[in-house]
């Protein structure tokens, strides 16, 4: 899987990704601050930031995050968040993970969320074990609140997610082609990897859904962004929001989401 070339994955998406990706919650950052002992002395690096759902929240924590995205739409909007908050200490970075180099100095952490999928995940483990103080680390998290992965057997995904297929097919599109999932569990990249292995940090919460946040979440996506309905995305709006309301006449929902970290030191 290789998606370094393809600058299309999340066109026009960034909008709805900071508007509608809902981040992760304050106790994930009170656990990797423990672990890490993070201050206001401290540098965070930011891989894949998107709209800065994690660089924003860290800079209130370190002294200074480097937020490095390959899309600058991406880093626009997460600029323009941070500065309309009074955040001045965050650097916007536009470059592939791949190609981050000791020039931007080293870090106690680096937090990967929700992206390294898409990364080149050895090289880029590599590179950032290089960027690291020691006893820093490095933390791959994801959020399993996210549609296309029904894993809670939740009955209001199942609806949207053929409403989906109805209209974009059954294979999963990322950008120009079709996503691939990884072959290798992160936690076996990351064993392999010059990396302490912490114990990982597993937590579940409530997470609370509408219809409007439901679509606004989907455009924020490489598999249903509004360009792939094209001249049929008023049509796909109408039917989710059908038959979602016909599944629930208030139009809320809500599901269990988990929040999974893996957590590398370097010693």
């Amino acid at each position: 899987m290789n998606y370094k070339n393809d600058a299309t994955l999340f066109k026009d998406a960034a909008w709805y990704y900071a508007k509608y990706r809902r981040g992760y919650p304050k106790f994930f950052y009170d656990h990797i601050s423990r672990i890490f002992k993070l201050d206001k002395s401290s540098r965070a690096l930011d891989l894949g930031t998107g709209t800065g759902q994690i660089a924003i929240p860290l800079s209130k924590i370190v002294k200074e995050v480097v937020a490095v995205d390959p899309d600058r739409e991406m880093l626009n909007e997460g600029k323009s968040i941070a500065q309309s908050k009074g955040i001045t200490n965050i650097i916007w970075l536009k470059s592939r993970a791949e190609d981050i180099t000791k020039k931007l100095g080293h870090f106690n952490i680096t937090t990967i969320g929700a992206s390294f999928h898409w990364m080149e995940q050895d090289k880029v483990l590599s590179k950032v074990y290089q960027l690291t103080h020691d006893h820093g680390g490095v933390v791959l998290v994801s959020n399993t609140s996210s549609i296309h992965r029904n894993r809670g057997n939740d009955e209001w995904k199942d609806v949207v997610l053929k409403t989906i297929e109805k209209y974009l097919g059954k294979k999963r599109k990322a950008g120009k082609g079709y996503f691939n999932e990884t072959k290798d569990k992160f936690e076996d990249i990351l064993k392999r990897s010059e990396f302490k292995v912490l114990k990982p940090y597993n937590i579940r919460y409530v997470q609370e859904w509408d219809v409007k946040s439901i679509i606004g979440f989907l455009y924020s996506t490489s598999y249903a962004s509004r360009r792939f309905f094209g001249d049929r995305i008023e049509e796909f709006e109408n039917e989710l929001r059908a038959n979602l309301l016909k599944l629930n006449r208030s139009g809320k929902f809500t599901e269990t989401a988990v929040l999974e970290a893996l957590l590398g030191q370097k010693e």
